[in-house]
């Protein structure tokens, strides 16, 4: 009997629980469970539940063409951080429902910045500003401690983003470190803001300056909030979210979500 035949006669025999443990102790680094099979396992997320997203037309068009350009490369080797792409997007539909422009702080190569703009037509919004605040050459030396001397050295990529964005006139880059930079900021009102400069004090500071011109209902997205190694951001924005008698919504992609 071939081998193939043979295999497929044991998964016909065996119950499926039998199976699922088969499975765990072959390949244990994909299990945490001996329940149905994954639906979603990358980027520091696993879940059984449904991600019907990943089947959705416009999500496809916005994030597909930016990770096959490798727009998050570097920061996360070859990083596919689809799922949380999907909340960006998510909370970005949100703020177009309410008034006030669009703020990142930590842009890197543009890979959120673009999916969200493709997701949510942005270069339509004649009306609305998209803000990307960076040094655009990795933490600044003042800003690094024992807490983010590990992390990645980014290269330089202002000329990358300067081009990317070239067409969309509602773009406004600014280079140079937060919260330096957050003056030359001139919106009013403030729909939409995405922080992920990797370190804890600046994400603060732009968090303060901020907040005061977010209409209500506009969203903060904290990139590093939950994950591993970023408790410092993550004790930040716990003080700063219950100084101001709200609470972050901690998801399990690792961001954490604030609401005003």
């Amino acid at each position: 009997m071939a081998v193939a035949s043979l295999i497929g006669l044991v998964k016909r025999l065996l119950p499926g629980r039998v199976l699922d443990t088969a499975r765990y102790v072959m390949h244990p680094e994909r299990y945490a469970h001996f329940g149905p099979a994954f639906t979603y396992l990358k980027h520091g997320l696993a879940t059984i539940h449904r991600s019907d997203f990943r089947d959705d037309n416009r999500f496809r068009a916005a994030y597909d063409g930016n990770l096959r350009d490798g727009r998050w490369n570097g920061s996360w080797g070859q990083a596919d951080p689809e799922w949380n792409m999907y909340v960006a997007c998510w909370a970005a539909t949100q703020a177009t429902r309410i008034p006030g422009d669009f703020i990142e702080c930590g842009v890197y190569r543009g890979g959120l910045s673009r999916t969200v703009m493709e997701y949510v037509g942005f270069a339509r919004m004649h009306d609305r500003t998209y803000w990307l605040l960076d040094t655009f050459s990795g933490i600044p030396a003042e800003q690094i401690d024992d807490t983010v001397k590990h992390r990645h050295r980014y290269p330089d990529s202002f000329a990358e983003v300067t081009a990317l964005f070239a067409s969309m006139p509602n773009v406004r880059i600014v280079r140079g470190p937060v919260p330096a930079t957050l003056t030359a900021v001139t919106s009013e009102r403030i729909a939409f803001v995405s922080l992920d400069m990797n370190v804890a004090a600046p994400e603060r500071a732009a968090a303060e300056f901020l907040w005061p011109r977010m209409s209500p209902g506009a969203v903060m997205l904290i990139d590093d909030y939950g994950w591993h190694g970023h408790e410092a951001q993550k004790a930040e924005f716990d003080a700063f979210a219950a100084a101001r008698g709200c609470d972050v919504l901690a998801l399990p992609t690792g961001q954490g979500l604030l609401i005003k």
